[in-house]
């Protein structure tokens, strides 16, 4: 079954606005360039992830100016959300619900980075609510999930990243709609990448546990990698059959950078 290619740019708590409106405009312009050149039937998807602030500026005028009219419905660009509330709209202070994000133009939303499950205490369980609540409000959500340097040492890397999956989808209904994406947390920010030989193993490994958990349906569920994707490994990791794309963190920050990558992910579709 054919998957669509997703190239995902993660900006996490990046970048300021001056920079971040140029960076748009230039990943933008990139992007249209390289899709009108493969075609409207092409398979391969941009979506960038953004901080919450720049949400509302992205879907405005302004940010649809960068990439022409009809913008969003014309798919070019999608935008998700970082972080998603499990909670729905109240007296929630802080917190960003799934269908107050997509009133405002998101149409993803990541759940269960390893940052948030590291440095802010997220468990399994309310990964699996956060799920739930972006699927339920017609957002997709991307599953993060990935192990530590001590468990793949300890050989303990499918004990993780399946306990992870099975848990994220625990509260999932059948026919809502989600992505996954293998990000080894020893490769995120440090530089450090996994081979190509490990990245085949575990995506095989996740596509094998989908299909025993959730059937033949599975089989059009995008597996993306992320961990340090860079336009120098982009091509060698994205012409595994195994992987769907990229969940792109520092390399998202410069938009030539991004901009390999994305036509790294056309090659290979």
């Amino acid at each position: 079954m054919d998957r669509p290619i997703i190239i995902a740019g993660n900006w996490k708590h990046n970048p300021d606005r001056i920079v971040g409106e140029s960076l748009w405009r230039e990943v933008a312009a990139g992007t249209m360039s390289r899709k009108s050149t493969v075609g409207a039937n092409s398979t391969v998807k941009v979506v960038i992830f953004p901080p919450a602030p720049w949400l509302g500026w992205l879907m405005s005028g302004d940010g649809a100016e960068c990439i022409g009219n009809g913008f969003p419905d014309s798919g070019v660009i999608e935008i998700g959300m970082q972080q998603i509330s499990d909670r729905s709209a109240g007296a929630y202070t802080g917190e960003v619900g799934a269908a107050m994000a997509r009133q405002f133009g998101a149409r993803w939303a990541l759940v269960g980075h390893s940052e948030r499950r590291t440095l802010f205490g997220e468990t399994d369980e309310g990964v699996a609510r956060q799920m739930a609540a972006a699927a339920g409000e017609g957002l997709c959500p991307m599953l993060c999930i990935g192990e530590t340097l001590e468990e793949r040492d300890e050989g303990r890397t499918c004990e993780v990243v399946s306990r992870q999956l099975e848990a994220g989808l625990s509260l999932l209904h059948e026919t809502e709609q989600y992505a996954v994406a293998y990000e080894p947390v020893w490769a995120i920010g440090t530089g450090r990448t996994a081979t190509v030989e490990q990245v085949s193993e575990v995506h095989q490994q996740l596509r094998d546990l989908l299909q025993q958990k959730r059937g033949a349906e599975s089989e059009a569920v995008p597996i993306l990698y992320g961990g340090s994707v860079t336009p120098e490994n982009a091509r060698s990791l994205l012409d595994l059959d195994v992987v769907d794309g990229a969940l792109v963190g520092g390399a998202s920050l410069d938009a030539a950078s991004f901009l390999e990558i994305l036509e790294a992910g056309i090659a290979s579709a």
